[in-house]
This record gives C-alpha cells, structure tokens and sequence, in this order.
C-alpha cells in the first residue's frame, strides 16, 4: 500500500476533508449484486499481494498482475507477479521473471489474446502472445547501475518533459478496432500516447510534464485508466480531475463524462474516514473519480463500467455517460471494496474487480432492475 498511497496523493497538493452529502431521490440507485472472492485456487501456502491488474481472454481464462514478495522500486526487490487461471480458477502459469516486471499496474487482453503488462516501474509495456512469450516491448526501463540514482528518492522517477518512444510510470493500454495502441502515460508524462499496431509510434497529446498538469480538454491529472469503445473512442480515467474525458482514435477531444452521484449519509473510507483531511488531494477521493474503467466487448449495446476509492462504489453508464445505477461500498468484506484499481467486464453483467488494500479479487453478478438495464 505504501507505493500506491505516495504515488496516490503524492502527484496532488492542498487538503480534502470528505463530507457525505445527501442522496437526491433523482440520482440513480444501486444495482443488486452477489460476489465471489474464492474462485482463484492459489496453490497451497501461496498469497496475493495488491490487486494491480485482471483481465479475462476469449477462453475465460482470468490474468492477475500483483504486487507481491518484497515491494520496492527497480532498484530493489520487485513487485509484480502475473497468474493465469483457467475457468475452473486453477492455477495454468505463472509469470515472475520478465525484466519489464518491477511494480504492476495494468493487465489487459486483446481480440487476439495476446496478453499486455502495463509497469509504471519500469515505465515499460510488453506484449505476451497467448503461449506466454513476449512478442513486442514498449518503453525502456531506466539503467539500473549502482549509484545511478543515488540522490533519489527509491521511488522518485527523473521527470523530464515527455518524448517519443518513452514513457514515465504508465498506467493502462486499450486499442481500437483497427488495434491502434493506445497508453495512458500517466503518473509523470500527463498524456495519452498512441502508436500504430504493430507499435510505430504516432502521436501524444497532453501536457507531458507532471509539473504542468492540466483540466483543460485534452489536459489531464493522473491518468489512471483507459479503454476503448467499438466506435473507435477513447475513454480516459483523469483521476485528478474526476472525470473521463471521451476522444476518437486520432486523439481528438469530444466530450468529458462526470459521475453526480453524491456520496450516501455516513459512507466511509477505510484509509481517510470521513471528516479527515487527506493530504494531498481534492479530486482524487471525490466520489465517482475514476480510478478504474472497463467497456464490455459487445456485440450490441456496450456498457462502461468506472470504479471510485471514495465511497468504494463501481458504476454502470451507457458510452454518452447516463449512469443507470451502482453497487458497493467500502470495506474489506464481500461486496464492499477497498481501491479498486482494476476492473474486467466480458458482459453487462459481469464485473471483475481487483482491490489494492484487501490484496483480493471478486466475481461480480449484477441483477439489474429495468431501468438499469442498456437499451437494445
């Protein structure tokens, strides 16, 4: 937890003392869910670490990228783990030695099943075809020399304007239809990156500099997440700003999506209770920043799903941004969420969630009334 929560509010300045406010009798109410936190079998005397990343192929098999064994930046011990499990939830393969692997972010599968680790460690992106053997390398991970950072923080990344090519503690990657690539360069870079699919590179957009940050449209503040719709948009999780801005597959603006839905009377947070100031941040523990996105694949109407630390909510929207319910609250039982960072969803009803401060993963069944419902 101690990396995510520096990185987490680290990026931010000033106090945020959460206040619940009322719940309007117009917002959207929660969607009735069951949940499984079991159906992964670890081999004996085996643990999860932090929920980083999950992701699901055509098979239905389930990808978990954690962080595990001794944290700690490139410099030290690593901290990412990448598991595949089989519909059953038992145990295929298990990924530890890749030397893009230093502190897991993202997990993410492809139409091809290829399977894609996002590290904001390494600042690296790498490509594993289905049978586990890495077929394209993204990024470069920093020379990794005694002394060479010998004046830093372990955890504090050089943070020189952005640049082709590179990335700065990236945090997710989608594609669109046509498999243009698309990363969130989002910790230090500030940006959206894309590249060609076979990973030429073509443009950024943003402000490529942590220190010039922005809320204007096409400016972000700690992008956490991306995906893609099949109409070829882009969906980007501006944690910072609390919001998800929308653009097409040339990376230009459309619209931003906002999630109104105040937080219930007494909702707490289990790291900053409410009433409690929280240093660093005003946007990202606002109920509805979007800390985690996912799209359903289709066919038919597709749905997107946005995930908030505070308060421990996920929500369903249809792609122009109606929320048309939501489930959850924090807490470290079943059906209660601590950080979820990452999230899977192969069907309107069915929603893979990984937390960070539980170090567990849950199977979410949704039993949506009418009006929570996509229209088809």
């Amino acid at each position: 937890m101690k990396r995510s929560t520096f990185v987490s509010l680290g990026l931010l300045s000033g106090l945020l003392v959460l206040q619940p406010s009322a719940v309007s009798a117009q917002q959207p109410q929660e969607i009735p869910f069951d949940s499984t936190a079991d159906f992964l079998k670890l081999p004996p005397g085996r643990n999860f670490g932090e929920g980083a990343g999950i992701a699901l192929n055509s098979k239905g098999h389930v990808f978990i990228y954690t962080r595990d064994g001794d944290a700690g930046h490139v410099l030290a011990p690593r901290a990412a783990r990448l598991w595949e499990f089989g519909p059953d939830g038992r145990v295929i393969r298990e990924t530890t030695d890749l030397y893009s692997m230093a502190w897991a972010h993202a997990v993410r599968v492809d139409k091809d099943d290829n399977v894609w680790l996002v590290d904001n460690g390494s600042d690296m992106v790498v490509k594993l075809n289905p049978e586990g053997r890495v077929i394209m390398v993204l990024g470069r991970r920093r020379e990794s020399l005694p002394g060479l950072h010998a004046f830093q923080h372990p955890y504090d990344h050089p943070t020189p304007a952005a640049r082709a090519t590179v990335f700065n503690e990236p945090t997710d990657i989608a594609w669109d239809p046509q498999g243009n690539i698309f990363i969130s360069d989002g910790y230090k870079n500030m940006s959206v990156a894309k590249l060609d699919k076979n990973g030429a590179w073509v443009k950024r957009i943003g402000k490529g500099n942590m220190a010039e940050r922005g809320s204007g449209p096409g400016e972000f503040n700690n992008l956490h997440g991306i995906a893609a719709d099949a109409q070829r948009h882009i969906y980007v999780a501006d944690r910072g700003n609390a919001r998800i801005p929308v653009f097409d597959s040339d990376l230009k603006y459309l619209r931003e999506i906002k999630i109104d839905v105040p937080a219930p009377p007494g909702a707490t947070s289990t790291i900053y209770p409410a009433g409690t100031p929280i240093p660093g941040g005003a946007k990202h523990f606002e109920p509805g920043a979007p800390w985690a996105l996912c799209i359903t694949p289709g066919p038919g109407p597709q749905v997107l799903y946005s995930a908030d630390a505070y308060p421990g909510r996920v929500y369903k929207l249809t792609l122009d941004g109606k929320v048309l319910g939501f489930f959850g609250k924090d807490g470290k039982e079943l059906k209660q969420f601590n950080w979820i960072h990452a999230m899977a969803c192969p069907s309107e009803n069915e929603v893979y969630v990984a937390e960070l401060l539980t170090w567990r993963h849950q199977k979410i069944t949704l039993k949506p009334g009418p009006s929570q419902r996509i229209a088809r």
